[in-house]
């Protein structure tokens, strides 16, 4: 479900013209069923998109989705009672079938090879689409369902809320509060007074994409880092850091406009992060649905920050955080430094009162912590985050040395025409919160997405990109 192909478009269409035509023969020979039918044609469509990505997207998608709802319609039994010893069973089974599909997939060989150093064979497929989204959504729904049993939906309704397609695969989180309600009446067809806003949004979302995240993808395959040059490691890591922001907000904005064109209003997952002053705020403005799942799941439950293990509370949380962005060393190394990091923002005041020097500590920091993210063997993740601490590694040899990083003259003026456009982007970004606009409302005026459409037509690359995201 790659919104940056031209497969997907394709087929959207077809599905969508089909589920027109369907809506309009019940309208007119039963027009009180209609609405009913559209739901029946959503929900169709959302699966129909699943399955053609694989069978097995489709199969884990239908397991996770079947046992929440079993979930669901045993917390809303009117003899229920969460304190009951049966209940409890129920739940922990019950949870289990629902992360199955996520530890065999994502966590199998590094829970027992890794971490239990038993030998094993490697799933020999890849982790199903959207499989982390969809699971903590599923198990979220199945919690607010648990605390307010009297709210059950309708199962088709149900369906609808999980299979949506706009967010299906990369988010946003959506809680059961904030989309459920919009799903049970909604109507299939396309709103004509949201059309402006939502184009604008799938217009910025694909330049962020492919302008600047896939372009960056391609060249950075070429990349040649010495590991022990400290200078072209931050450079490797102030790539990723824009490449996989514009991908994962691309995707989001996207998602955003696909569901205001269908009458619904998505969570806004990212607001302009880059520019926050400490890692609290950048993490109220990065992933801002998974941020505030691990919050009401995890963090509250937890005790929070009344706890007095709250420093606890909070490491916990970002080592979820980071595990949940992939099964590996690096990323719960990743989780734990922005833990800390957030850890010593609560502790008191700003440590200065210079907000474009905390900016800079922030982003510096950020950045430098994307390492652990995207660096998956292990020997260079240890030489690169060595060489980050060595001042021995910052010599002017070293730095003499950077246009080593290149295989052709070319991919450096090409990169450096991909980075002045993000800056721009982000200058954008900076220019709204200054006059305390909406997050990316001067990004989306008209004149600015006439251009966007004309950069992206002529500077997307030819081969198409999966979002980075998908592999989570």
């Amino acid at each position: 479900m790659n919104f940056a192909s031209y497969d997907f478009w394709s087929l959207l269409m077809a599905c969508f013209i089909g589920s027109q035509l369907v809506i309009g023969l019940t309208k007119f020979f039963k027009p009180d069923t209609s609405q009913l039918t559209g739901k029946l044609c959503l929900a169709a469509t959302g699966l129909i998109l699943l399955g053609a990505e694989s069978w097995l997207t489709l199969g884990a998608f239908l397991w996770v989705v079947s046992l929440s709802w079993i979930g669901v319609l045993i917390a809303s039994a009117k003899n229920f009672d969460k304190h009951a010893l049966k209940s409890r069973i129920a739940f922990v089974i019950l949870l289990a079938g629902q992360l199955a599909p996520l530890l065999y997939y994502k966590y199998w060989t590094f829970l027992l090879k890794d971490c239990l150093g038993i030998a094993v064979k490697t799933p020999s497929v890849i982790i199903p689409m959207g499989l982390s989204f969809y699971t903590f959504q599923k198990i979220g729904f199945w919690i607010d369902t648990i605390k307010n049993p009297t709210s059950r939906p309708k199962l088709l309704d149900y369906l609808n809320f999980c299979a949506f397609f706009p967010q299906i695969v990369a988010g946003p989180i959506e809680k059961k509060a904030s989309l459920l309600p919009q799903i049970e009446t909604i109507r299939y067809k396309i709103h004509r007074a949201n059309i402006e806003p939502a184009l604008k949004w799938i217009v910025l979302g694909l330049a962020y994409k492919l302008i600047i995240a896939d372009n960056i993808g391609a060249l950075s395959g070429k990349f040649r880092i010495d590991s022990a040059n400290a200078w072209q490691v931050w450079f490797e890591c102030f790539a990723f850091a824009i490449r996989i922001y514009f991908d994962f907000a691309g995707y989001s904005f996207i998602a955003i406009g696909l569901g205001l064109l269908l009458g619904v209003q998505l969570t806004l997952n990212f607001r302009c992060p880059y520019w926050s002053s400490d890692l609290r705020e950048f993490w109220r403005n990065w992933h801002i649905t998974l941020g505030t799942w691990l919050r009401d799941y995890i963090y509250l439950p937890l005790g929070g920050r009344r706890a007095k293990w709250w420093v606890a509370n909070t490491v916990i949380v970002f080592l979820v955080s980071g595990i949940w962005h992939g099964a590996g060393w690096g990323f719960l190394i990743w989780g734990l430094l922005h833990g800390i990091g957030v850890v010593f923002c609560g502790l008191g005041k700003p440590w200065t009162r210079f907000g474009l020097l905390r900016w800079a500590v922030t982003f510096a920091y950020t950045t430098a912590a994307w390492l652990f993210f995207f660096e998956n063997d292990p020997q260079a993740l240890q030489i690169k985050a060595i060489s980050l601490c060595n001042p021995k590694a910052y010599g002017l040899g070293f730095l003499n040395n950077m246009p080593d990083v290149f295989t052709e003259i070319s991919d450096a003026f090409t990169l450096a025409l991909i980075f002045f456009l993000a800056i721009a982007f982000l200058a954008m970004e900076a220019y709204g919160i200054r006059k305390n606009l909406e997050p990316y409302q001067f990004s989306r005026k008209p004149a600015i997405c006439l251009l966007l459409v004309f950069l992206t037509v002529l500077l997307a690359p030819m081969e198409e990109s999966p979002f980075i995201y998908f592999n989570f």
